[in-house]
């Protein structure tokens, strides 16, 4: 049953429904049905959410206005060629979409089909191609203020309470694996829950950030704090993942003094408190242990220092913040974000899957409009731009298809209840209030529907579609040929998009994973070809960018599924060290510079291959002669030191007592 405040967001939806369909009535526009159209699709339960998608819904029908006012009257006497043109708009305003995971996004997508649903329907009158495109706009924009207007001032429901906890939900994950990692504890099922949990929420948190600035809460001027606080939870991961490990091996070596301990029980401690209190005294501890002794377990023990003065650094970062946003506390007096652990803010781009997109929305139109145009059917124009919608909502998803056949099936039920409604029900309205009153549980019904994450599309469709199929206007003219007409185009539509998505577009979740960890191997190869030093920070905030986008995939699929995920963080943290040994490639003795050589060659190789395989066991060997011939220089020795554990785990240190020895 709903509760209280989604039939209040359903009664709002459906006031902002009425008042764009009877401003549209007294205006006395073409096709008044698109304004109530709009304010379904327009509707969303946050309010900072509803504006923003407001916004860049009026630009995107601007555009796509403009483009069919372009392209009709000088194509109509061709009309394969103005299919081919739209069509070819559509799939690069698609294309362009999905190269920003945005909400702008929602801008380039509507000004391709929008394009459409003025251009398809006059090309049986190109003359008026103007006027359609002007009162379309007209009817749209009167739809978006409506709701918008009504979202806003009534009970408005800000997006910043709703991303407060959100964030609060990155803290107990963050506590238990950087505990567990502090004690080297064994990568368990709780452990790699919280993982997963912090990359999907640092992914998802992204886009809610992006609305923020739209919102009614006092967060609105917040949105470059709290990007930097998801900046900072994304830059925790390669860290905590680098002290398990190394706290681990310690272990193994027997190798944690009691002094390290002290300062892995203290760092544990301050962790667990919650607060950035008492962070500067930690640091210090930390900051004493870094000299690194003549043993393996010396360099060990001196990267786990650095890697722990990270930690503190930046969670010591990230609460302070969140008291800031959320308490507010004094603002942070220094900022880490020019610091080389911390990820830079990056968003990566799949041009081959976008160009796969709109070639098949672009192909899935031409079809549509093959068949309309060699047809001659009245109706064409509606199964021209369903089709164009469908391939364009959903191309955000690996594979589209289940959401398109979910989308006709909406479809088949909000044309089954137009029927009701146009035969049986309207036929005896006579008023604008009876008119309200008959489409009240609708309206009501698809309100509710939308409210709820888990039918929000649903409810969208079906209140978009039911009041485009209901086409109403100023008179009753209950026509089933046109009724018919239209639904067959609807629904053909549709399935067309489903096919033509099958056949071109779909791909698996398991596909798309190694895609991302194939674009991550390419990162690091080039990392290790590179000329000269590399930006830690751009690589960090690549990978942590893929493994977000890896982590929602992955909570789909069985048990064991989270082993890419580990194989990236792994990844990274080799990308890492490789840059590490890159910046101080030029102080190293020559004979260890020809070894580095043969690393960075022997990695970039690998990687270029195939990296599912063993490590070359030359490179272990180069790896051993480098750090041999590094008899004066502690800090290369621990980034080659850290190359070794990754990617010969199982073999044994090698001695490097007398090169250390050298050293001091």
């Amino acid at each position: 049953m709903p509760k209280i405040d989604e039939l209040l967001f359903g009664l709002k939806t459906f006031a902002g429904a009425m008042a764009a369909l009877y401003l549209a009535f007294w205006l006395g526009l073409d096709n008044p049905y698109w304004a109530m159209a709009t304010a379904f699709i327009v509707a969303h339960p946050l309010t900072g959410a509803m504006r923003s998608k407001a916004v860049y819904r009026c630009m995107g029908t601007l555009v796509g206005g403009t483009m069919a006012v372009i392209l009709v009257p000088n194509l109509v006497n061709a009309p394969l060629l103005l299919s081919f043109g739209l069509a070819c708009w559509i799939g690069l305003c698609l294309y362009i979409s999905l190269l920003d995971r945005s909400p702008r996004a929602y801008a380039f997508m509507l000004a391709g089909y929008t394009a459409g649903i003025i251009g398809f329907p006059s090309v049986t009158a190109p003359g008026m191609v103007f006027q359609t495109a002007v009162t379309r706009v007209e009817e749209i924009l009167i739809g978006i203020t409506c709701t918008t207007t009504i979202g806003t001032l009534i009970f408005p429901r800000a997006i910043g309470p709703v991303l407060e906890r959100r964030i609060a939900g990155w803290v107990r994950p963050g506590i238990d694996w950087a505990s567990a990692a502090l004690i080297g504890q064994e990568d368990t099922a709780e452990i790699s829950a919280a993982r997963r949990k912090l990359a999907i929420e640092a992914h998802d948190v992204a886009m809610m950030i992006s609305h923020l600035a739209y919102d009614t809460s006092n967060l609105q001027t917040a949105v470059q704090y709290v990007t930097r606080l998801r900046i900072y939870v994304l830059s925790l991961m390669p860290v905590l993942s680098s002290i398990n490990d190394r706290v681990s091996q310690l272990r193994d070596l027997n190798g944690i003094t009691p002094r390290l301990q002290d300062v892995l029980n203290a760092t544990c401690g301050w962790v667990q408190a919650g607060g950035p209190e008492y962070a500067d005294e930690l640091y210090a501890q930390i900051i004493a242990l870094e000299e690194a002794e003549p043993s393996w377990a010396g360099l060990l023990r001196a990267s786990l220092a650095v890697r722990l003065a990270e930690l503190v650094s930046i969670m010591r970062q990230a609460r302070v913040i969140r008291r800031h946003v959320f308490n507010g506390d004094a603002a942070p007096s220094r900022a880490l974000a020019n610091a080389e652990f911390v990820a830079a803010a990056t968003q990566l781009n799949d041009h081959g899957m976008a160009m796969l997109s709109g070639l098949a929305a672009g192909i899935a139109v031409l079809l549509v409009s093959g068949v309309w145009i060699f047809t001659a059917w009245p109706a064409g124009a509606g199964a021209a731009i369903m089709v164009a919608v469908a391939c364009s909502f959903f191309a955000v998803q690996d594979d589209p298809a289940p959401a398109i056949r979910q989308m006709l099936i909406n479809s088949g039920i909000a044309c089954a209840g137009v029927a009701f409604y146009a035969f049986f029900v309207l036929p005896r309205v006579e008023t604008f209030t009876e008119l309200m009153l008959a489409l009240l549980p609708a309206g009501l019904l698809v309100g509710v529907l939308v409210s709820r994450p888990a039918t929000f599309g649903a409810g969208m469709v079906i209140g978009a579609n039911g009041s485009t199929q209901l086409a109403l206007n100023n008179g009753y003219t209950g026509q089933f040929a046109v009724y018919l007409n239209s639904s067959i185009a609807l629904l053909f539509g549709l399935a067309a998009a489903l096919v033509v998505t099958r056949l071109i577009r779909s791909v698996g979740v398991e596909w798309s994973v190694q895609r991302l960890l194939r674009a991550g191997w390419n990162d690091i190869a080039a990392a290790a070809e590179a000329a000269g030093p590399q930006d830690r920070a751009t690589l960090t905030g690549r990978m942590t960018d893929r493994l977000g986008l890896m982590m929602p995939r992955l909570a789909t699929v069985s048990a064991g599924g989270d082993l890419p995920a580990t194989q990236l963080m792994r990844d990274l943290r080799v990308g890492l060290n490789v840059i590490g040994v890159q910046r101080f490639r030029a102080r190293l003795p020559a004979v260890a510079q020809t070894a580095v050589a043969e690393i960075l060659s022997g990695i970039a190789t690998h990687y270029r291959d195939n990296p599912r395989f063993p490590f070359p066991i030359a490179i272990r060997d180069a790896i051993d002669r480098a750090m041999l011939a590094t008899a004066s220089d502690v800090a290369p020795l621990m980034e080659l030191s850290g190359l070794r554990k990754l990617l010969f785990a199982d073999s044994p240190p090698p001695d490097l007592s007398t090169t250390l020895m050298l050293a001091r």
